[in-house]
């Protein structure tokens, strides 16, 4: 009985306060201004609802979810511009336009095909790349990723066959610099002096590799699919 009253004290408390034109207003912002939060957490939990579980800065730095691109490898002797897609390349050197796919092809008036054709360094790519750094822990400045891959490594991925004593490379390193921007892998450099110190040449000629429009390339194959049909 003792807390019924108290209830209706409180009740009557309010009432009069609701009445009250100084207070009223008031009591109208706060309703508004906890209804307004409650919406916002509440849109936030459907826009998102699985944000805690989703490592967004380890799904966007990784080679391995890099799948096309446009590119540009640069070293010393020469520039190479292209485009990337599921394998399949396009890319331009010393004016002249190329199409890989399984085989190297020269494209003018019609594709010819360019016998034991060597991509060289076009053969480094996220995919090479993923498996050349996997397992090894990197350095960080905060402008880059410094990995220090066994060069033995780095042979076995790049030539189909070597004359390289793999036992002696197993002692060096080919350095590789992962740049990001945004929290995407915008460039690469590789030191490849070791590499060329083990073939014999006295070379310091790093390979600069950028990455543009990642994962936003559409399938340029098919076009020069049905070229090298109509050749055959």
């Amino acid at each position: 009985m003792f807390k019924k009253i108290k209830e209706n004290e409180k009740v009557q408390k309010i009432i009069e306060l609701w009445k009250n034109p100084k207070t009223h207003d008031l009591i109208v912002l706060a309703f508004w201004l906890i209804f307004i939060f409650i919406v916002i957490i509440f849109a936030r939990s459907v826009a998102s609802p699985n944000v805690k579980n989703v490592d967004v800065k380890a799904y966007t730095n990784s080679f391995e979810y890099i799948n096309n691109y446009d590119f540009t490898y640069e070293s010393l002797d020469y520039k190479v511009h292209g485009s990337y897609y599921d394998d399949k390349l396009v890319f331009y050197l010393d004016n002249k336009r190329y199409y890989y796919h399984e085989n190297t092809y020269l494209i003018g008036k019609e594709a010819t095909l360019v016998p034991n054709y060597d991509l060289g360094i076009l053969k480094i790519n996220p995919k090479m790349l993923n498996n050349l750094v996997g397992g090894i822990t990197p350095s960080e400045n905060g402008e880059f990723k410094q990995y220090s891959v066994p060069l033995d490594r780095f042979i076995n991925l790049y030539e189909i066959d070597t004359d390289v004593d793999l036992s002696k490379a197993a002692t060096y390193n080919v350095v590789i610099k992962v740049y990001l921007v945004d929290n995407e892998i915008s460039k690469v450099i590789l030191d490849l002096s070791n590499y060329y110190l083990m073939k014999g040449n006295l070379i310091n000629n790093p390979v600069t590799i950028y990455y543009y429009n990642v994962n936003n390339i559409s399938d340029f194959s098919k076009g020069y699919d049905k070229l090298l049909e109509v050749k055959e």
